[in-house]
């Protein structure tokens, strides 16, 4: 499903260049949506692993809500740093996604990779970032008040200018070293991040790419369906998936449903949508981060 929709909107950019419009919006909001549930179970990820009791899955549950609202309230108070702090956690969350996400592909344990990973991150999300700053000054403007929104006009260039040439350089080293797919992949990521409108570009990435990997992930990390996945079996241990992301999912869709009912538009929504995506990404991000490291 990654590829195939990373390649899908790259093949609708080819057949109507520039015809995206206002729908750029709608798929990174559809993108951002279809997300949601990839991390609804993190507060059960250690328990697989440690073999926690309720008591204290309930107490570590607790934990990754306080966070969330603790990282909600900085952003409230002080957004232009948490904003910009926000990117960089989030480019770096993507980078290690994809480099373990290939190791594991690869049947290798998760590897310390920091420069493959920061320069994973910044195609799928500076690249964007920086290639829309048109189009997201008035979000960046209704998240950071008193600021116009809009980058430094030397900034766009330099971090195309570091970014590219650095992803090409890795490219040759992946192939150099017989990883075809994780070379190919990050020639495609590049290229979704160059061609497609950057909000859209963005959303299919979050929506198709990442979170469907993550998924992946933790429902091959849930021992219940240990035996059905050596089989070949994919539905009940989806299913599972499903049922144990419900209530966290519904919980945060009811919030976003607030927000939208109050909003003016993709922009305003996207708006007052990216201080709670903040709030759950710290502490998913930091589940994430001791699932790479913890051993298996």
């Amino acid at each position: 499903m990654s590829t195939t929709a990373a390649v899908a909107v790259l093949l609708a950019e080819v057949a109507v260049p520039g015809g995206w419009g206002d729908a750029a919006w709608g798929v990174l909001v559809g993108g951002l949506l279809l997300g949601l549930p990839h991390g609804a179970v993190d507060h059960l990820v250690p328990g697989r692993r440690l073999g926690w009791r309720p008591v204290r899955l309930a107490v570590f549950a607790a934990g990754y809500a306080a966070l969330a609202t603790v990282a909600w309230l900085v952003f409230r108070a002080w957004p232009g740093p948490a904003l910009v702090a926000f990117v960089a956690v989030s480019a770096w969350h993507f980078g290690t996604g994809e480099t373990a996400f290939a190791d594991l592909r690869a049947g290798r344990p998760v590897g310390r990779r920091p420069i493959a990973a920061a320069v994973v991150g910044a195609v799928v999300l500076l690249v964007p970032l920086v290639r829309g700053s048109a189009d997201t000054a008035a979000v960046v403007a209704a998240v950071v008040p008193g600021s116009a929104g809009r980058l430094p006009a030397w900034l766009p260039a330099t971090v195309l200018g570091v970014v590219l040439p650095a992803a090409a350089v890795l490219a040759a080293r992946l192939v150099g070293g017989r990883r075809w797919v994780e070379a190919a992949e990050l020639v495609l990521l590049a290229c979704l991040g160059l061609v497609v409108p950057p909000l859209a570009a963005f959303g299919v990435y979050f929506g198709c790419w990442h979170s469907v990997r993550h998924v992946a992930r933790v429902v091959a990390e849930d021992p219940a369906g240990a035996g059905d996945l050596a089989a070949g079996r994919l539905g009940r241990p989806l299913r599972r998936f499903a049922v144990q992301a419900a209530l966290p999912t519904a919980a945060v869709l009811a919030v976003l449903a607030l927000l939208w009912s109050a909003a003016d538009g993709w922009p305003s929504f996207v708006a007052t949508d990216l201080p709670v995506l903040a709030a759950v990404t710290v502490p998913h991000a930091l589940v994430v981060a001791w699932l790479d490291r913890a051993p298996s």
